[in-house]
């Protein structure tokens, strides 16, 4: 035996080095993979937050051309000089073929009565986001909206910028709706990987554009946490591994505030693509590793081989195979060593028999497979609340034995009660989607010096048993 340990120490030792040197530098690659991989998506970001950010200076740059040539006082509809009129509205349709971006162009008065237009005028517009902004807070010069569906059923936003005026209150304002198909493509020229990604959405999460492109989401609530707690954040810009909820793939992400826009950019870049050269090298490692301890095992590889035998057959005379717990021949040998500490120091041991009830009925029912389950899951339920000193077997069919070493009478009654709660509380979903529930009755007897043997210790607890059962099951009967 010391051969086997000295032998199983030094194999142990060389393939522990080993391992130990290939985890070092493979976690060493892959961080520095992990932090390329960061600085791209936030190189990605940052070009696309700046391309946004001068994509709305130039709109912002017409918006106060106009304003400089249009006097807050021509904000009239209807306007009786019709020549005024129609030189303003050329003059914003002249403006609004500047911007590639620009679905529209208007003017609206003190009312946020739209004025001038390419499209129509005399709409009240004074419950537009943009104009309510602009109303609630005097000092705001400028304002870009959220994402939303124009009347022609297209994805806008809309930038606007105040007319200044003499005296309080508000004059009117300039504004240009902006198409969303401008934001598709421009990012859809960028180079990405086989599984990147670029989302750009408001600060509500509405997706203004993305690629790959999935136009059904387009103008619909991103629902990502990570992205969520960005936006309530201070944060400018921040790193985060995730899985999409549009395609199902992990990424490493890069999110993104455009400075003083209600827009948010974020980039992703999937780990297939970015640990792709990682797990070439971890492969290559790993088999390396691989053969290198597996020359060393061959030594021992008989021995192994034995003991897992030995262990097997240990395992098959003394384990349920449906269950994974002790079976009746193992109880009964654990029993007779727990009896015999009892009897020897005077410590308190109690024995419990519980049984399924109405089990047949189950099986006949909805099948052996579903009372297969229902074996399963009591048994499951039953580890979930003994200690680890306690001693769980299943005795034959639906009944189960259970020892309680070192316990009391209060302490075994709590613990039948805890065990029948925990099988009430099961749910087997058979075949036709139906959630079946059990219950279990228990028969508890208390062991002590004058108990002779196992068997009488049995008896006594299937007796409290069958009580339990005629009482009306679903019940803990404590034997006399």
């Amino acid at each position: 035996m010391s051969e086997y340990r000295k032998s199983f120490f030094w194999c142990l030792c060389f393939c522990l080095i080993l391992s130990i040197v290939a985890t070092v530098d493979l976690l060493t690659s892959y961080r520095q993979e992990e932090q390329s991989a960061s600085k791209r998506v936030a190189n990605a970001s940052f070009l696309l937050s700046e391309w946004i950010h001068g994509t709305m200076e130039n709109s912002d740059y017409v918006l106060r051309d106009i304003i400089g040539q249009v006097s807050p006082d021509a904000l009239r509809y209807p306007d009786t000089d019709l020549a005024r009129q129609a030189r303003i509205t050329r003059l914003i349709e002249a403006k609004r073929t500047t911007l590639p971006n620009a679905a529209g162009v208007g003017l609206v008065d003190r009312n946020c009565v739209v004025t001038h237009t390419n499209a129509r005028v005399g709409v009240d517009a004074s419950r537009r986001e943009w104009c309510q902004s602009l109303l609630k807070d005097p000092l705001r010069e400028t304002f870009v909206s959220h994402v939303y569906t124009n009347k022609a059923g297209r994805l806008s936003v809309t930038q606007v910028r105040r007319f200044p005026g003499d005296g309080p209150g508000f004059h009117g304002s300039a504004g240009v709706a902006l198409d969303l198909s401008f934001f598709s493509d421009r990012i859809a020229q960028m180079a990405l990987g086989p599984g990147g990604s670029i989302v750009i959405a408001d600060t509500r999460l509405g997706l203004l554009a993305r690629k790959p492109a999935r136009p059904e989401l387009l103008g619909k609530t991103i629902d990502q946490p990570q992205a969520f707690a960005f936006v309530a954040s201070d944060a400018a810009y921040v790193t985060y591994r995730g899985r999409s909820t549009m395609d199902g793939r992990k990424r490493l992400y890069g999110a993104r505030k455009v400075d003083g826009l209600p827009f948010i950019v974020v980039v992703g870049e999937a780990d297939s693509d970015w640990q792709a050269s990682w797990r070439q090298r971890a492969l290559g490692e790993m088999v390396a590793l691989l053969l290198l301890c597996t020359m060393a095992v061959l030594m021992l590889r008989k021995h192994w081989a034995l003991l897992r035998h030995q262990q097997m057959l240990s395992n098959m005379a003394n384990t349920d195979t449906l269950a994974g717990i002790a079976n009746r021949r193992h109880f009964m040998s654990r029993f007779g060593v727990e009896l015999k500490h009892a009897q020897r120091h005077g410590t308190g041991l109690a024995v419990l028999m519980l049984d399924i009830d109405h089990f047949k009925q189950i099986n006949d029912t909805y099948g052996h497979a579903m009372g297969d389950q229902a074996i399963l899951a009591c048994a499951t339920a039953c580890q979930t609340v003994l200690r680890d000193i306690d001693f769980l077997s299943r005795f034959g069919g639906d009944e189960f034995a259970i020892l309680l070493s070192d316990t009391g009478i209060d302490g075994a009654q709590v613990a039948a009660e805890r065990l029948r709660q925990a099988i009430l509380q099961c749910r087997i979903a058979g075949n036709t989607g139906v959630q079946v529930t059990m219950t279990a009755s228990i028969g508890l007897a208390m062991l002590d010096g004058s108990t002779p043997d196992v068997e009488a210790a049995l008896a006594k607890a299937d007796a409290a048993l069958y009580r339990a059962k005629s009482r009306g099951r679903n019940c803990i009967e404590l034997a006399t």
